[in-house]
């Protein structure tokens, strides 16, 4: 038992143990704490990154409502065309003057249809249209009284008595060619030409 004591205390004396330093509380504040440079790098950073998202958003959202103008103008001339089209393709034939009652000038076109646009179930009216390069607006008037005389040739309707069809139309123009009895329509440059089906026929029947 003697002999273990002195061992163990010799081997207790001859062991060195290492100091463990208590850490400097500077040290400790300098480790969790960020200097003030490096604050401004940080936010200076961020406002460069911010900077570039919102340029590229920014971007993004121009390329998007260019697109959609686009589209919508796409749309716009798709669908007055598309009401032309029906409207002269359906054009009524008078068998007493063997031809469609169309009339048309630079700006304005007049049409006795069986294709209404106000009046679906009126069978038969004059649809007149109305292009005031002024204001760039197109106007259009329906009679459902078509036969009425007071609608001759000559019959041309005054803006306020007409419906606004399109608001900041594209330039628009209009002619009509007895011999062909081909009517066409100029939009925004683009040349479209129609002819009602009931001359088309007549051509047909006399050849």
């Amino acid at each position: 038992m003697e002999i273990h004591n002195k061992v163990q205390g010799g081997w207790l004396r001859n062991r060195k143990f290492a100091a463990v330093k208590p850490s400097h509380p500077d040290s400790v504040a300098k480790q969790k704490g960020f200097t003030l440079f490096e604050v401004m790098v940080a936010v200076l950073m961020l406002a460069m990154v911010s900077t570039m998202i919102y340029s590229i958003l920014n971007v993004s959202i121009r390329f998007a409502e260019k697109g959609d103008k686009s589209i919508l103008l796409l749309e716009r001339e798709q669908g007055l065309i598309g009401i032309l089209l029906r409207q002269i393709k359906n054009g009524w034939y008078d068998e007493q003057k063997k031809e469609v009652a169309i009339a048309a000038d630079d700006t304005m076109l007049r049409i006795t249809t069986r294709a209404p646009l106000l009046y679906p179930l009126a069978g038969v009216v004059i649809a007149v249209y109305r292009y005031d390069p002024d204001s760039a607006t197109l106007y259009y008037l329906e009679k459902k009284d078509f036969y009425n005389i007071d609608y001759g040739e000559d019959y041309v309707p005054a803006f306020e008595d007409m419906q606004v069809l399109v608001e900041n139309c594209r330039p628009l123009s209009f002619s009509y060619e007895e011999n062909s009895s081909s009517v066409t329509v100029v939009y925004d440059g683009k040349e479209f030409n129609f002819t009602p089906w009931c001359q088309v026929e007549t051509r047909t029947d006399e050849i």
